[in-house]
Order: structure tokens, then C-alpha cells, then sequence
């Protein structure tokens, strides 16, 4: 740093040496009557003649070994020289260009104020004493030569001092100058750095709301919407942010936390934000920095985990209701079945006693799923060839009347298995395929089942193209007695669910309503 100021002075210097001497030679020829003395005009022209080549030897010298101390030493020397020669042609003690002592000091002193500007004021008082000497008798008297001798040495070693002490000061204040900035830059580079280094997202605002900066992990999480968004309302980018400023601004506490949604081409986002003021050092407000974290998945952790809760809950409930009820069911049937058999019925009532056994048969079954839910069995896995069970399962499902023509397609792994209890397994895998069934349309039905062997898990998909699931809805469909179906009973899913976690597993659905629904199930390995 304090190497390239001095390269930029010297070519400052330069420059400026070049146009005083053009001035000079400008003004040898336009008033020549300055310079009569001795014929002094033609001496002059030769000299800044000289003082051009020397100019032109410098640069050379400057661009092939750079600003060293020699071309210093050479550069202050004949600059003196220079200084000395020309006014000694043009009047000596009397003329009036002594003033160039006082350049060729400044100028050193600018290249080195502690050596080269001492050197330059000793020889410019040296040889203009050597020149007042030659030239003393030219101002008329002694005594008026000895005042203007003293008065320009004053001014020489004035100006020497002034020049030395500035310049050191100068040199002092840009080593300072240069430390801070390099600290600046650091400090810089640290804030920078620190800021795309967070895993959260940062985006500072300033008092209208409108975005002055954004890290790499805002970018991340927010996508293109963010791109180029400089200057553009926060609003624009995160809906929902103003009101979250405002509470900020509002509340007056350090820090406020919030949750908004963003939506962008691929997908919906849950951010968790903290919004805190941004002020000075006096107080004053400047805007808001608002510090991020996208939570979609944490929030759908924390809902499945409220679900499995819930429906645990549920669980008990209905094991314990089901089997109260499940004692008095045993009773009627019974009964109905003796009445029935005892020909104690007249012929007219025999149709209600059908009618009985049936509907406690189906109630039989309803408390049975109910307890299946309530109480999962106790597991006794095995291996389970995936392939071999499924097209089991397919084989009685396609034996079924009711149910939907469908063409199936089959894309599981051969040899791919696991060790699970094959009953639990058979019953996640029936309910799915059933739902599956009864969701197609009449004619133009398809299924896709399909496995793969992710590292500890296998994961299993049954898609369909049936009727879909609302959006509103697909949060309800593992909870018990939640069913769109005239003749359901809410309770298949809702085995399923319990069952998948039962075994260590999880259970996700993705529908869009009219296109179909694909259910995914991630097994352990060992259940």
C-alpha cells in the first residue's frame, strides 16, 4: 500500500515538473525582457531543454527498475542544480524565481521527508549561497543583496521544515489510513462470510420494508423468488412479512418470532422467522433483520407425532369400548341362532332374525377392526417374500365383485424381503391395495406397486389414478371413522397407520383430487 502511493506521487511530481517547465518556456518566449540579463532567454531554452531530458531519463529509469533510492538521490541533486542554474541566469540574489528551491524541496520531501527532504534543503541553501555570492553586486547595494539573501533562506528552511513535518504527518496518517482499511475490509469480509456461513436465512430491511441484503442460505430457501431482489419490498418475496414487521415494531421486544407460509412453482414452505430491530448507536431506528429456518419438515414431524398421539389415544378407547360391546353382541347372536334353530319364529318373523344375525355379524367384525386397532398383535416376524405376498393378496382382492376392474402392474425386486410378522404385513398391504381399488374409476383403472431396497429400509408405493383426495381432507384420512365412503367404517387406514408405527415404520400419501393418490411405506428391515 504505502509502496503504490509513493509510485503514484512520483508520477504526480512528474507530471507537474512537466507542465512548470512548459510555463517557463512559454514564458522565456512571450517576455523575453524577464530574461535580459546576460542574454539570459537562449540559456533558459537550453535549460529546460535539459530539464526535459532529464525528465524523459527518469521515467525510463522509473519504468524498467522502478522508484529506487538512487533515482531519488539523482532526481533531487539535479533538480537543485537546475534550480540554481536558472536563477542564477536570470539575476542571481534578485531573481524572481528562487521560488524554485522551495519546489525542489517539496518535491523531495514528498518522495522522502527524513533523508532525500533534508538532503534538498542543505543543498538548495548551499548553492544559493554559492549563487548570491556570484550575483551580489548585480542588486545595487550590499545591504539590500544581504536582506534578499536572508529572506529567501529563511523562506528555504521554513519551507524545508514545514514540508518535512507535513509529509511525515501525511505518511503517519496514510499508515493509519491504511491499517483501518484493511481492518474495514476484514471486518467485511468476517460480516460476509459469517452471513452466507448460517445455516438460517438473513434478510435485512430497511425502514420501509424494502430489502438491503440476503445470504446464500435465504437464497436457498427461498429460491428464485429472492433473485435480484434488492430495493423490492420484503413483501413481495415472503407474503405475509408486513404484518410480521409491524409486530415487530409494535412490541418493541428484542426479538419476535413468527410463522408465515411462501409458495413458490415446486412446493408449499412453513418458515419459522425471528424479526428483530436494527438501530444505532444512538438508538435511532434503521430497519428490521429477520433471521429464518425452513420448518415444513419439523412442522409435518411435529403433526405426525400429535397424530400417532391422537390416535393411540383413540386406540385404547376403542379396544376397551369394543370389547364391552363385543360380550352383549355374542349374546344376541346366540340367541338369534337358538331362535332360528328351535323353530320358536313364526314364518313371518324368521326375516328379522336373518336380519339380526346379520348385522350383529357385522358388528362382530367392526369390533374385531376396532380391538385390530386398538391392540396390534403381538409380533412374530419372519422373512417375507414382498413379491410372492403381494400377488397373494392381488389374487383375492381380483376374486372380489364389488370391486373395480383394474389392470395392476407389478414392479417389485426379485428376492427382495423382510423380517416382519407376515400377518401385520398382510394386513397393511390389503388395506392399502383395497383403498386403492375402490378409489378407481369403472373402466380405465390402474395400479402401480412397486419396491426398492433403500439401505436399512424397504420402501413400498401402491399408486392408483383413481378419484383423488382433497387437499382439505388428506390431513383426516388416518384418523379413526374419517372415510368418504357410504359403507365404510373410517378404520382401514387408520389400522394401517397404527400398524406401520407399530413396526417402527412410516406412512405418507400425496394426492391431487380427479388424477390419484400414491400411498409410500418405509419398512425396517427388522421389524
Amino acid at each position: 500500500m504505502k509502496s503504490t502511493d509513493t509510485n503514484k506521487k512520483f508520477l504526480f511530481i512528474t507530471a507537474g515538473r512537466l507542465v512548470l517547465f512548459l510555463l517557463l518556456l512559454g514564458a522565456a518566449f512571450v517576455f523575453p525582457q524577464a530574461f535580459s540579463i546576460m542574454g539570459a532567454a537562449k540559456y533558459v531554452t537550453m535549460l529546460l531543454a535539459a530539464a526535459f531530458f532529464f525528465t524523459a531519463l527518469y521515467i525510463y529509469w522509473y519504468k524498467n527498475r522502478g522508484l529506487t533510492e538512487g533515482l531519488k538521490n539523482v532526481q533531487t541533486v539535479v533538480d537543485v542544480l537546475l534550480a540554481s542554474i536558472f536563477v542564477y541566469l536570470t539575476g542571481g540574489v534578485a531573481s524572481p524565481f528562487t521560488f524554485l528551491y522551495s519546489i525542489a524541496i517539496i518535491t523531495a520531501c514528498l518522495l522522502s521527508p527524513e533523508r532525500i527532504g533534508s538532503l534538498s534543503a542543505i543543498l538548495s541553501t548551499l548553492l544559493y549561497t554559492l549563487v548570491s555570492i556570484l550575483t551580489w553586486k548585480t542588486t545595487g547595494s550590499m545591504s539590500e543583496a544581504a536582506f534578499i539573501f536572508f529572506l529567501n533562506m529563511a523562506a528555504f528552511n521554513i519551507v524545508a521544515i514545514l514540508a518535512i513535518y507535513l509529509t511525515r504527518r501525511l505518511h503517519l496518517l496514510e499508515e493509519r489510513l491504511s491499517v483501518t482499511t484493511k481492518d474495514v475490509f476484514m471486518l467485511e469480509e468476517i460480516q460476509r462470510h459469517l452471513a452466507n456461513s448460517l445455516k438460517s436465512g438473513l434478510v435485512t430491511v430497511d425502514r420501509d420494508g424494502n430489502i438491503l441484503y440476503y445470504n446464500i442460505a435465504a437464497q436457498e430457501i427461498l429460491g428464485k423468488a429472492i433473485e435480484n431482489a434488492y430495493g423490492k419490498p420484503l413483501e413481495t418475496v415472503m407474503p405475509g412479512s408486513t404484518e410480521v414487521l409491524k409486530k415487530c415494531q409494535q412490541e418493541h421486544i428484542p426479538e419476535s418470532r413468527s410463522e408465515i407460509q411462501v409458495e413458490d412453482s415446486n412446493s408449499k414452505k412453513v418458515l419459522g422467522l425471528s424479526c428483530f430491530p436494527i438501530t444505532d448507536n444512538e438508538g435511532l431506528f434503521l430497519g428490521h433483520g429477520l433471521i429464518f429456518q425452513d420448518i415444513t419438515r419439523i412442522k409435518a414431524r411435529q403433526e405426525k407425532l400429535q397424530l400417532i398421539d391422537r390416535l393411540a389415544a383413540l386406540g385404547e378407547m376403542a379396544a376397551g369400548l369394543a370389547h364391552e360391546i363385543r360380550n352383549p353382541l355374542a349374546s344376541i347372536s346366540g340367541a338369534a341362532e337358538f331362535l332360528s334353530q328351535a323353530d320358536l319364529v313364526l314364518p313371518e318373523g324368521k326375516r328379522l332374525v336373518e336380519i339380526i344375525q346379520k348385522e350383529t355379524e357385522r358388528l362382530n367384525n367392526l369390533t374385531s377392526s376396532f380391538l385390530l386397532y386398538g391392540r396390534p398383535e403381538k409380533k412374530n416376524p419372519e422373512k417375507v417374500m414382498i413379491e410372492e405376498e403381494i400377488s397373494s393378496i392381488l389374487v383375492l382382492l381380483q376374486q372380489r365383485k364389488h370391486l373395480a376392474h383394474a389392470g395392476v402392474e407389478l414392479e417389485i425386486p426379485k428376492g427382495l424381503s423382510i423380517n416382519i410378522d407376515p400377518h401385520m404385513f398382510r394386513q397393511v398391504m390389503l388395506n392399502l391395495l383395497l383403498n386403492a381399488f375402490q378409489a378407481l374409476p369403472e373402466e380405465t383403472g390402474k395400479i402401480k406397486i412397486s419396491g426398492s431396497n433403500s439401505g436399512p429400509e424397504v420402501e413400498l408405493r401402491v399408486e392408483d389414478n383413481g378419484n383423488g383426495i382433497k387437499d382439505d381432507l388428506l390431513k383426516k384420512i388416518f384418523d379413526p371413522f374419517f372415510t368418504t365412503k357410504p359403507n365404510g367404517t373410517g378404520l382401514g387406514l387408520s389400522i394401517v397407520h397404527r400398524t406401520v408405527t407399530e413396526l417402527g415404520g412410516q406412512i405418507s400419501v400425496e394426492s391431487k383430487e380427479g388424477e390419484g393418490s400414491v400411498f409410500q411405506v418405509k419398512f425396517p428391515k427388522n421389524c
